[in-house]
């Protein structure tokens, strides 16, 4: 029964008591019924007591639920904040470097494209995402540093920014000459007072006759007869004769460094011959169709590989001499006919340490096949099908032929940096990183 249905009940019982005269034993049972219904409204009174006190213990437990909810979610909310801020700071590095990159391959694209001639570029952007900008500090002609930075989104505003430093280089060719002088089966002949300074090797017989030297060891597969290799200090001579094989000879990619040459420009020779007498040029890289003759006074700075389809001479007082900016690397020169050394005509390397060279190849069979006659050919001569001949004040660094024959004052002397000497092909060639130069 509802607590609305035992007050209605009350008033009425009430009602009629007063409305109502009864005797005193239905008064009496009246008045009993009026107390049970009291102890009924009092009961009540106490479960809706216990119903309010169970509601406010409710709202209480309702309220603790909700804070710790609520702290949880914005625990949850500060780390998610946390991850999505770790997360752009790391996209935005990834993109700068990756930008700072994109700096990198342009400008090696463009000192191939350029031949070299690169100076850097300002800002510029690279879509929506961000900029980039490259700086090229110059070393020397084969030799640069690239320093590119990249920016998100720009360089005024940069929330991120990455810089990376490298060095660029045109691709070489290691050759080593360990030998002053390597021979092929034709042996060495030496007389007068020709000399080597150095270490000596022939796939052959090793000759000398009058007061020819051999300053240094000769080790040959056939004898070594006395001279040149005399015993004794000073000079000195080991002979190692009778060797059961000769070391390889080094070898030259012929096809490689006459590409290297053509693909910078093509010289066609008026009636065969391009000849230069008199005062100072640039030659290089270039390919001469015909014979190139260098005479007089003049004075050619090699820029480059030259390949020449005919003869090379080299005359009177003319000089030959690599670009300083090679610094301690080397280039080639190379014909497919004789080379002629003669008079005081020179051959310079650089004046680096170690000195970059100009190797003359030749990739003719005559014997000779390459002829120095009094010059000073500070070089390193190369006939590995024909022979070669020096003779009267003839000076040169290292040689490898199939022969070799020396006479009168010729001298010949080793220099042991060309046992790693690096060659090049000059500022045109194929421009790449150094490698150990990449650093952030």
């Amino acid at each position: 029964m509802s607590a609305s249905q035992i007050f209605n009940n009350l008033h009425l019982i009430t009602d009629k008591i007063k409305n109502v005269k009864c005797p005193d034993k239905v008064e009496a049972r009246l008045r009993r019924q009026m107390s049970s219904v009291k102890c009924q409204m009092s009961s009540v009174k106490c479960q809706m007591s216990s119903v309010k006190c169970q509601s406010g213990q409710l709202i209480i437990i309702s309220l603790i639920f909700i804070t710790v909810v609520l702290v949880l979610t914005g625990a949850l909310f500060g780390r998610t904040a946390s991850f999505l801020r770790f997360g752009g700071n790391s996209l935005r590095q990834e993109q700068a470097n990756t930008l700072a990159e994109a700096g990198v391959n342009y400008a090696l694209w463009q000192l191939n494209k350029t031949a070299g001639d690169f100076g850097g570029i300002g800002e510029t952007a690279l879509g929506p995402v961000g900029t980039f900008e490259v700086q090229i500090v110059p070393k020397t002609a084969i030799l640069k540093g690239i320093v590119a930075t990249g920016y998100v989104p720009d360089k005024t505003s940069y929330r991120s920014k990455r810089t990376i430093n490298l060095d660029a280089l045109v691709s070489s060719e290691e050759t080593a000459f360990i030998y002053a002088v390597q021979v092929g089966n034709g042996g060495v002949f030496m007389k007068n007072t020709a000399r080597i300074t150095g270490t000596v090797w022939a796939n052959a017989n090793i000759a000398g006759e009058n007061s020819s030297l051999i300053d240094g060891a000769a080790y040959a597969t056939g004898t070594i007869t006395d001279p040149p290799c005399t015993p004794g200090s000073p000079p000195s001579c080991v002979a190692h004769p009778n060797e059961p094989s000769s070391p390889p000879m080094p070898t030259v990619d012929y096809a490689y460094w006459k590409d290297q040459a053509t693909a910078e420009g093509i010289t066609p020779c008026p009636g065969g011959i391009c000849s230069y007498d008199t005062g100072s040029i640039n030659l290089g890289p270039q390919q001469f169709v015909g014979d190139l003759d260098l005479k007089n006074t003049v004075t050619v700075t090699m820029n480059g590989p030259i390949y020449v389809t005919g003869n090379v001479i080299l005359q009177n007082s003319a000089i030959l001499k690599l670009n300083e900016n090679f610094g301690s690397y080397s280039t080639v020169l190379i014909a497919d006919g004789t080379i002629t050394i003669k008079n005081s005509a020179q051959v310079q390397p650089t004046s680096a340490n170690p000195k970059g060279y100009i190797m003359i190849v030749t990739t003719s069979i005559l014997d000779p096949a390459i002829s120095i006659q009094n010059g000073g050919a500070n070089a390193v001569f190369y006939a590995l099908d024909g022979g070669a001949e020096l003779q009267n004040s003839a000076q040169v660094n290292t040689l490898v032929t199939k022969k070799l024959t020396m006479q009168n004052s010729a001298t010949l002397t080793y220099d042991s940096g060309l046992a790693s000497a690096q060659f090049s092909s000059g500022p045109g060639g194929s421009w790449q990183i150094k490698k150990g130069t990449y650093r952030f």
